[in-house]
């Protein structure tokens, strides 16, 4: 068999490269693509599986007595403390985006006053630090005292995790409370849950 000439083996290796560079992953948007936020792509939370979790929590609270307790005050206030991370996920940032949802739910539902802690980065560094070393609710009162707020928002995301073989299962949880600062008592408290899984 003759030798092909250099030119041409270049031409072929250069075209195979070119395909083999178009078959891989390509960019796009969400609303390009229907469906796209649907699909778990690990058992990692998402985006999906947070908002899901907070969505139902809120739903839970605005049925609740402590809605009724706050018509019946003027003016209560409220503020929301982050949400503690207790898994193995990074979300911490994830985590923090869901204040400013939580917030936004409260203001729009009209029954309390809401003061942002993101204007006081101290006392937010406070709450951080704490919740590495253990959450200790009878801080909450002191905190509450600082910002000027009669009721806390806060809660925690955990897992539990299970493998056999080659599958896993991973059950998220959320809990959300209210805490009156005060007193530290809990008003308000609900879980809900999403499970992803490898099969």
């Amino acid at each position: 068999m003759a030798l092909l000439p250099k030119t041409l083996l270049l031409g072929v290796a250069s075209t195979l490269g070119l395909a083999a560079v178009s078959c891989g992953p390509k960019a796009v948007r969400g609303e390009d693509v229907a469906g796209l936020d649907d699909q778990a792509l690990s058992t990692g939370l998402d985006r999906r599986d947070l908002q899901k979790m907070l969505h139902d929590n809120m739903q839970a609270l605005q049925t609740s007595p402590v809605i009724t307790r706050w018509q019946g005050e003027k003016d209560p206030t409220v503020s929301v403390l982050p949400l503690r991370n207790e898994t193995t996920e990074h979300i911490d940032s994830q985590l923090d985006s869901l204040i400013s949802d939580i917030e936004t739910t409260l203001v729009n539902a009209g029954h309390v006053k809401v003061i942002s802690l993101e204007s006081q980065p101290q006392l937010m560094e406070q709450v951080r630090r704490q919740y590495q070393d253990g959450f200790d609710q009878s801080k909450i009162a002191a905190w509450g005292k600082q910002i000027g707020t009669r009721y806390v928002v806060t809660g925690k995301v955990f897992s539990s995790d299970e493998r056999q073989d080659k599958e896993r299962r991973v059950q998220y949880f959320m809990f959300i409370q209210v805490l009156e600062v005060e007193t530290s008592a809990i008003l308000f408290q609900y879980k809900t849950a999403v499970t992803k899984a490898l099969l």
